[in-house]
């Protein structure tokens, strides 16, 4: 049967001694040597000389928050990059000068990279932007500042999230803001449709979306519009339990680019907001964090899910945290069979890492948060250095043959990046080498989100979901590599400009 694609002359990642694929109607037929696969051609079909470079699955973001990855390509007012308080309060200022009106919203303002190491505060907003609400949400997503005319929304009383004097709102405080602002429906549909563009650069073709309550609607538009061009499954958020239920959805209902898989929880928020629930204070002394569901309700929720056939996803990044969660899998009883997964998993003792692994849980980490580990680093600074050195432990996970999904959070997207940090990672236990890694950003997000059939490895019947390196990781520093092809269903989505 003859082949519409072939890639042929480089090392194929997960089979032995295989220099080619063949490609037909979007799925892989053939793995093997050039000289075999060859054999596939006609004249219709497309050859892609890969030269030495490495083809692999396309990498799957186990966990995303993808919309927002889009605004922050075409709406929001960048800071991630902002190397001071002043260079972020400039950003904002120079784009409530370019937008008269409505909302300035910034996103992923990091205060531990900045010289002046502090939040940034409500003052410092009105000072940038005086005459229009604006707020800006922290790198982490559960702390947000907002000016004086943001506040104004906000209804809530003063208290562990709302500190009006520093215009800081934390966890739901801030996301009722967000949802205050939410930019019109237009905008999000091309936000979908940033993302996919950005993902594809990036050589992911999947991501685990961790969803709002309207997306759905968002990426059925992107999908008539032909501008989604990656498979998305979500997980939507617990307070949506109810509607799919009374439409009796469970796992995997929708279509090969949009499905639902399961429903999100908050069990604890963040260490750079310092709401992550933990068991010891912080370094600094201010608090131990917040529980934001106990274990009693976690157990409820949990049957809840179960019998409605969806997967649980448990946001816990604190020991304390992943203590709630352990103990109300217990009393649920649940098994492997279900899959649930527990996002983040950053604080884990090792006790618990053995409840993990003896409850079938699936520890869906992501690697790029070591950008705040080591001497000097923000958790350091949080936790000191004996919590530090033993956070984000994917050694210790694999060790105990925790199924491991990597993703992104979106702080930033970007699955060569992530390993990178996994590699040079400053302590043992975080530490994979790539080969690891990589089966992480995909064979493992695959499995967390009950794709292997169809995602995940390179294998005939697959989906010829695919990314081609600008080399081959096993001869090429891993910092020197790139995104040269991507492909979804064998139709390729991306190239790289200096090289096709």
């Amino acid at each position: 049967m003859p082949a519409d694609l072939i890639l042929h002359g480089g090392p194929v990642f997960g089979a032995d001694g295989a220099d080619a694929i063949a490609v037909r109607c979007g799925r892989i037929v053939a793995v093997g040597s050039a000289s075999e696969i060859l054999r596939f051609r006609s004249p219709e079909v497309a050859l892609v000389p890969l030269r030495g470079r490495a083809v692999l699955p396309g990498f799957f973001d186990g966990h995303t928050h993808f919309v927002r990855v889009g605004l922050e390509q075409s709406f929001y007012v960048e800071l991630r990059t902002a190397k001071s308080l002043a260079e972020a309060l400039e950003r904002l200022r120079s784009a409530a000068a370019h937008r008269r009106e409505g909302w300035i919203i910034g996103r992923g303002w990091d205060e531990s990279r900045w010289p002046e190491k502090r939040y940034l505060e409500r003052a410092d907003l009105d000072r940038a932007v005086p005459r229009q609400p604006c707020y800006a949400m922290r790198v982490d997503g559960h702390m947000l500042t907002a000016n004086t005319l943001a506040l104004a929304r906000c209804t809530r009383p003063e208290g562990e999230s709302v500190d009006r004097d520093l215009g800081h709102l934390r966890e739901e405080a801030a996301w009722e803001l967000v949802r205050a602002a939410r930019p019109d429906r237009d905008t999000l549909i091309e936000a979908v449709a940033a993302a996919s563009r950005h993902a594809a650069a990036l050589g992911v073709t999947a991501v685990a979306d961790m969803a709002g309550a309207d997306h759905l609607g968002l990426y059925q538009s992107a999908l008539r519009r032909g501008t989604l061009t990656t498979r998305v499954l979500l997980y939507l958020p617990v307070e949506d339990l109810p509607a799919l239920q009374s439409l009796t959805v469970s796992r995997g209902f929708g279509s090969p680019l949009v499905a639902i898989q399961g429903v999100k929880v908050f069990a604890d928020g963040s260490i750079g907001a310092r709401t992550a629930a933990l068991r010891a204070p912080y370094r600094d002394g201010k608090g131990t964090g917040q529980l934001l569901i106990d274990r009693e309700s976690l157990a409820r929720l949990w049957r809840e899910v179960e019998e409605a056939g969806l997967q649980l996803a448990v946001h816990a990044i604190g020991d304390r945290a992943i203590e709630e969660v352990l103990t109300a899998a217990h009393q649920t009883g649940i098994g492997s069979h279900a899959r649930h997964r527990i996002e983040h998993l950053e604080l884990p003792t090792t006790d618990q890492l053995d409840r993990v692994a003896a409850l079938g849980l699936i520890g869906s980490m992501q690697p790029n948060f070591l950008q705040w580990s080591g001497p000097g680093g923000m958790y350091e600074e949080r936790l000191g250095p004996e919590r530090d050195a033993g956070i984000d432990p994917h050694r210790e996970v694999l060790a105990r043959g925790i199924p491991l999904a990597f993703g992104s959070d979106g702080m930033p997207m970007g699955p060569l990046y992530g390993i990178g940090l996994a590699l040079a990672s400053p302590h043992p236990v975080q530490r994979l080498s790539w080969a690891e890694a990589v089966r992480a950003y995909t064979e493992g997000a695959a499995h967390a989100s009950w794709m292997e059939k169809d995602l995940g490895t390179i294998a005939p019947g697959k989906w010829a979901d695919l990314v081609v390196l600008s080399g081959d990781p096993a001869r090429t520093p891993w910092e020197e590599l790139k995104v040269d092809l991507t492909f979804l269903g064998g139709e390729r989505i991306h190239a790289r400009e200096e090289r096709t």
